[in-house]
């Protein structure tokens, strides 16, 4: 077998050395002529360190780049220190190796260095490409023909390759412009900048800088808003003085840093949407040429490397079928790239926010994760803990997709199967990608349409005080009980309009109404606003003339959490109690410590630990996570109302469900606890489920034994 390599950056001669490593023959064909001093600070992460470990060249860059210390995130305008994720030896105990900062120079030529001389051709640029059952050729530029059996394309976001396979494409600019420079070690004397990650975060912009030869150069990219530098085009010589003043308000030593620089280059920012197909035959794409990534998680050349890798084993165990390779090597790559680049792009949107309100909320959401995430696994570990060499000979189904399940995850019955496939595709990348805003309109999307309202059901706008709530009852329901009901979301995303099905059901197996609460959400909101609307709710329900008797609390999620703390916080006011308490895989614990939490992270298609984290932290941000009000599952138990706990067997909060019942139990606490068997998250939302049908009728006979009932009209009657 002979490769083709159009494109001779990091992925191309990755994918060279990697090729060769399985005895492949290859040839990497470079447009430039020599290879050049291009480029500035790199950062290899233990995912990419361990395949270039693999391919014997780490020992190189180890002697040349530099182990950080930490990343140590600061404010731009006042240098406090915002959030840090410590690196060195503790990140490669960790992740299985370190990570390292290198010029990119220093990389290529490294990388270069072990292709030999016959195995590469220069000032080669590809003009046409062509292939049949039997072959590749590859027409370059000069009018000359190159053949081979595979041809990978490796030549970036503007990609020769790819324009072959798919033709014209847009890519996509973040309107953000990227300032990049080198400085000698002798320019930054006394400015304190130690072998760590020094970030700095403003409105808009950030300066990400590290050395990237020990004590001797030193990286530098600043990005701004693309409408801080005004010119007709944009080349890579950059005006340093119109750099500068987009850092007017640098705290001293980020403002004494950059003032050091001697000479800079701009590039904008661009990407390109995830697609659902890379190969074509004997033809494939790999790195930027497949998955072109903004820069903000460190991640694009380490994807490039993993590629590489991967590539070279599929092609190495089954070179008798070159196109089922390469649709093999696709299977295992598409879905982690996927994911990385929308996790690139919402980190983008994190580190670039301009309003004031939302700086601090995103300063708070680091202040949370702090307390519950120390070592930066949910920052960082999406993209470096993984280790491409032990999962490539393992199924290709145990990659994890963008919403972090893995692909292959599969359920037993066809209604559980159905389930589980909408939690999987509730979330689409440019959800992801748009942080919380696009998740909050992607969940509502979910809810509404696969949950509308059923018929016979009045669902009505209301106010539980000045909380907004909705108030959802059977049209010819004419007495019953209440149901004061949380939604789900992490405390981050959803909405009382998105649950008013659920709440027709609950309703229900109350045989009256359902009030579902819009309480407000994190990040805008943190603690406490939550609970106050809440204790406020419920208190509205008892100024309108509901004994507490008749009332059962409700919730799924992050609302059965939030249900619980409810009853914690009126038993510690003096409130007169509900009847009753109905939790569907409640969020109990917000510091993530129970054991499910990591034993089925990948197998729940609606949550895992990075995203819980993230909206935890975005919730509780500076407060304590143990308070019970925040984690109930540490809270005295004792005194509460009958409890009713479901949960699914094989999610990450099955340990938040059995743990809460357990101590409940322990606390002298009525508890009753249904564990299912393959099935969802929150299954009860789903209504075609059986065990839903078999849930919703045992709460049913189980509120008729501990709700006193009502026996005033319902409002819905009247």
């Amino acid at each position: 077998m002979r490769v083709l390599i159009a494109g001779g950056g990091i992925g191309g001669l990755t994918t060279a050395i990697a090729l060769r490593h399985q005895g492949i023959e290859v040839l990497v064909l470079e447009q430039a002529k020599v290879l050049t001093e291009i480029g500035a600070g790199i950062q290899i992460a233990a995912n990419a360190a361990i395949v270039l470990r693999e391919l014997g060249v780490e020992t190189a860059i180890r002697a040349v780049g530099v182990k950080p210390l930490s990343y140590d995130y600061r404010d731009l305008r006042s240098g406090k220190m915002l959030y840090q994720a410590p690196l060195g030896d503790e990140a490669a105990d960790r992740y299985g190796a370190p990570m390292y900062n290198i010029h990119r120079a220093d990389l290529v030529q490294i990388l270069s260095e072990a292709v030999p001389v016959e195995a590469k051709r220069f000032g080669a640029r590809v003009a046409a490409v062509s292939q049949d059952a039997d072959g590749v050729d590859v027409t370059l530029q000069d009018g000359s023909t190159v053949h081979g059996d595979v041809l990978v394309g490796c030549d970036g976001i503007h990609s020769v390759v790819r324009h072959h396979l798919r033709g014209e494409e847009q890519k996509h600019f973040a309107n953000i412009l990227m300032w990049r420079s080198l400085i000698p070690a002798e320019q930054l004397e006394g400015l304190n900048l130690e072998e760590r990650g020094n970030y700095w975060f403003g409105p808009g912009r950030t300066l990400i800088t590290y050395w990237v030869r020990p004590k001797n150069l030193y990286s530098i990219l600043a990005s701004v808003p693309a409408s801080e530098v005004t010119r007709e085009s944009w080349d890579e010589s950059g005006d340093i003085s119109e750099m500068l003043r987009s850092f007017d308000d640098a705290e001293p030593r980020a403002r004494a840093m950059l003032e050091e620089c001697r000479s800079v280059f701009i590039t904008g920012m661009y990407y390109r949407d995830p697609i659902d197909s890379w190969s074509s035959g004997r033809i494939t794409l790999l790195g930027d040429a497949a998955h072109p990534m903004v820069p903000f998680l460190a991640a694009g050349a380490g994807q490039s490397i993993e590629d590489a890798w991967t590539l070279a084993r599929v092609l190495a165990r089954r070179q008798d079928d070159v196109p089922g390779a390469l649709k093999e090597y696709e299977r295992r790559r598409l879905p982690r790239t996927t994911r990385i680049q929308a996790g690139a792009r919402a980190v983008v949107k994190l580190m670039h926010e301009t309003e004031e309100n939302r700086l601090r909320d995103r300063n708070g959401r680091w202040k949370g994760m702090a307390r519950i995430d120390p070592l930066a696994e949910t920052s960082w570990g999406l993209a470096w803990d993984y280790n491409v060499v032990k999962s490539v000979e393992g199924p290709p189904g145990e990659v994890l997709n963008v919403t972090g399940l893995r692909e292959g995850k599969r359920l037993q019955r066809p209604e559980s199967q159905r389930a589980l496939d909408l939690w999987k595709f509730a979330f689409r990348p440019e959800d992801v990608a748009r942080g919380h805003d696009g998740l909050r309109e992607a969940y509502d999307r979910f809810l509404s349409t696969n949950f509308p309202l059923p018929d016979g059901v009045s669902a009505v706008e209301d106010e539980l005080g000045d909380v907004k709530a909705w108030r959802v009852a059977a049209l010819d329901a004419l007495r019953g009980n209440v149901v004061l009901h949380f939604h789900g979301g992490g405390y981050l995303i959803g909405s009382a309009k998105g649950s008013l099905e659920y709440a027709s059901r609950l309703a229900a197996a109350v045989d009256g109404t359902c009030y579902t609460v819009d309480y407000r959400l994190a990040p805008e909101h943190p603690y406490p606003a939550a609970i106050d609307d809440a204790v406020a709710a419920y208190r509205a329900l008892l100024t309108r003339g509901i004994p507490a008797s008749s009332i059962m609390v409700s919730g799924e999620s992050a609302g059965g959490g939030l249900a619980l703390a409810l009853v914690l916080a009126l038993r510690n006011a003096g409130d007169p109690l509900p009847g009753a308490i109905f939790a569907a895989a409640p969020f109990t614990d917000l510091t993530l410590s129970g054991p499910s939490m990591r034993a089925f992270n990948g197998d729940d298609p609606a949550a895992n630990r990075d995203l819980l984290t993230f909206m935890g932290a975005s919730y509780f941000q500076g407060h304590e996570p143990t308070d019970p009000l925040v984690s109930p599952l540490f809270g005295d138990l004792a005194g509460l109302p009958p409890l009713f706990v479901t949960a699914s067997q094989g999610e990450v909060l099955l340990s938040d469900a059995t743990r809460l019942a357990e101590r409940a139990d322990k606390a002298g606490v009525d508890v009753t606890l249904r564990i299912v068997e393959d099935s969802v998250h929150v299954y009860p939302i789903f209504p075609f489920l059986p065990e839903t049908k078999a849930t919703m009728d045992e709460v049913a006979a189980w509120a008729r034994r501990n709700l006193r009932r009502n026996d005033t009209r319902t409002q819905a009657a009247e």
